[in-house]
């Protein structure tokens, strides 16, 4: 059998390189466009939620890192340092000043409208620290760290304590933020919607 000739074999390209530029048939373009649309659907369903989400996740580290910040400089510093919280969303952290008086180390304000709240129905976090307001700590106002690393009351009690926070209305934007005053350990926790979670 013979080879074909150059000129078959170029026809016999041509007419793989019309087949490969031809492109998508209706059917394909349709069948994609359906799937974009289903796929674009569930993201625009789920797109409200995930940005609640994303804002309690934000404004509870705001807390944590404040908190954090005044344990880490009562230590350094070796002072004293305040955290009062004041309604409905600042933080404010105080160094108690050697022989007297105060300085502001720092004024932090939550953010996207959220703020130190409660919701109904919801229970304390697993470390049951307590669930009297927003800002517990079973009574103490202001609350310090110690320069040995301890969370107290004013008179150098150690004190166990809960920040909520969450945006009105929105239960899934609630957090939770645990401190346990002997060693000053700071947990956070997310409402699921039924339970908390670390």
């Amino acid at each position: 059998k013979l080879a074909p000739s150059r000129s078959a074999m170029s026809a016999r390209v041509s007419k793989l390189v019309a087949r490969a530029d031809a492109g998508f048939s209706l059917i394909q373009t349709i069948a994609v466009c359906a799937f974009m649309a289903i796929v674009l659907g569930m993201s625009v369903g789920f797109y409200p939620q995930a940005v609640q989400i994303v804002r309690g996740d934000a404004d509870v580290r705001i807390v944590y890192w404040e908190l954090k910040l005044a344990r880490d400089q009562a230590i350094t510093q070796r002072r004293s340092i305040q955290v009062v919280f004041t309604a409905p969303n600042r933080i404010t952290t105080v160094r108690q000043n050697l022989p007297a008086g105060t300085t502001v180390l720092s004024n932090a304000v939550l953010e996207h409208n959220m703020r130190f709240m409660l919701f109904a129905g919801q229970p304390d976090t697993p470390d049951a620290f307590g669930r009297n307001g927003a800002t517990d700590f079973g009574g103490a106002a202001p609350v310090v760290f110690t320069p040995d690393g301890m969370l107290t009351d004013v008179n150098g009690n150690p004190v166990n304590g809960t920040v909520f926070l969450g945006q009105p209305g929105k239960p899934i934007t609630s957090r939770a933020l645990t401190v346990f005053g002997p060693t000053a350990t700071i947990r956070t926790y997310r409402w699921n919607g039924g339970q908390w979670r670390r």
